[in-house]
């Protein structure tokens, strides 16, 4: 009898690491199409929306194949109820649609994440080569438009000052983004000594992005991460000291110049989309608004496709982009206004805590402070490849913690 149990047992075990092996590949498929939609939105293709439904079915059939849910799950019944009360109070249904589905992707990608965490070391495999990838389509990128080949990707430039790094993915700030998670991970994450020595590249690259909402995050690393010790706060002298020169010898002056200008224009003197979108959000939250105003009726790309009435109601002022803003691109404003108080605090809630574990390590409150920055100026958290590297970083370092060597470890 108990050799007949130990045989079901071993086969059930066998079962399970059939499925958590397929699952997982599925998972990467889903990571894959995600990435191979964002490059068909860039280049304006129509059928970018049909790869994304694809790798959102990919996910949900991986989290399927492993159906193990952290006590929080819990939280998503009165988010449920908050996103259907939103819904049947949307202006458009197809609207409400749209935007239901688009918040719906992080949390299935959060859920998806957790029941997988114990093979966050191939999704880092994954996600690293990835990044890779991006990384020497760039460098094909700057020799082909030095030389005249093709491009493959149409350029971004800003202010004609310099070329903007986007990768094969297509969009520079994302480009960013998942460089310096690559970075962070090669620092904190079994730091060899050619991880760390890649991470320099990683860096690179995050920088050559040019994404100002990056730069914040970076400002900060050597003091909130290394903890201000002497070799770091020498580097960061040596740093001051290199931009000082560069100044007084007057070679940022154009670089200094775009940014003071993207910080009038964007929070300052409040004359964009960006500003009007939280004047919006303060005035909605102002009358109380505790369950949201209507999926698809603010800030997302389905308010504008489908002309939402809460534009005017609000009179909100488009400063003469109206026909070729597609978004507020900022996401706070977007949740709080649909969703109101409770449900963008659930909604919240849900994506930055659902299944992380040892929380309050300092790369994880670094990763987790650098992409909610982020999203005071982009519509970042509602990009599936976005978040997945967003949310595949906290969870590492949430699972893991550092030791006395820094390093970290433990799950």
């Amino acid at each position: 009898m108990s050799t007949l149990s130990f045989e079901v047992s071993a086969r059930l075990a066998r079962r399970q690491l059939s499925c958590g092996a397929v699952g997982f590949a599925v998972l990467a498929i889903s990571y894959l199409a995600f990435c191979i939609s964002d490059t068909m939105l860039a280049l304006d293709d129509d059928r970018s929306q049909v790869i994304k439904i694809c790798a959102f079915g990919l996910l949900l059939l991986a989290l399927a194949m492993r159906p193990r849910f952290h006590r929080l799950i819990l939280l998503c019944a009165p988010l449920l109820v908050l996103l259907l009360i939103g819904l049947m109070r949307s202006f458009n249904y197809d609207a409400g649609w749209e935007e239901f589905l688009r918040f719906l992707f992080p949390i299935v990608i959060t859920m998806t994440l957790f029941a997988y965490r114990d093979r966050l070391d191939g999704l880092v495999k994954v996600f690293l080569a990835v990044v890779i990838s991006n990384d020497l389509f760039q460098c094909y990128f700057y020799a082909a438009y030095l030389t005249g080949m093709p491009l493959l990707l149409p350029i971004r430039i800003d202010s004609g000052l310099f070329l903007r790094a986007q990768g094969w993915i297509g969009f520079f700030s994302e480009f960013s983004f998942i460089n310096f998670c690559a970075f962070m991970l090669c620092r904190w994450y079994r730091p060899t000594k050619l991880a760390r020595f890649m991470s320099w590249g990683y860096m690179l690259f995050a920088v050559l992005g040019f994404s100002f909402k990056l730069f914040a995050p970076l400002i900060f690393y050597p003091l909130i991460i290394k903890k201000g010790s002497l070799r770091v706060w020498l580097a960061l002298v040596a740093v001051i000291c290199v931009v000082l020169f560069l100044l007084a010898n007057g070679y940022l002056d154009s670089l200094l110049g775009v940014a003071a200008a993207k910080l009038s224009f964007y929070v300052i003197a409040g004359n964009s989309a960006r500003a009007e979108s939280y004047r919006v959000m303060f005035e909605s939250l102002g009358k109380i608004n505790l369950i949201g105003e209507g999926l698809g009726s603010f800030g997302g790309p389905a308010s504008v496709k489908y002309g939402s009435p809460l534009y005017s109601e609000y009179h909100f002022n488009w400063y003469g982009l109206g026909d070729i803003l597609k978004t507020t691109d900022t996401f706070y404003p977007h949740l709080f206004v649909e969703l109101g108080l409770i449900g963008a605090t659930i909604w919240m809630l849900l994506v930055l805590l659902y299944g992380q574990g040892r929380r309050w390590n300092a790369p994880w409150l670094f990763i987790v402070g650098a992409f909610c920055f982020d999203n005071l100026f982009s519509m970042a958290i509602l990009s599936p490849s976005y978040v997945f590297s967003a949310l595949l970083t906290m969870y590492v370092f949430s699972r893991k913690y550092p030791n006395p060597n820094g390093v970290l470890s433990g799950s």
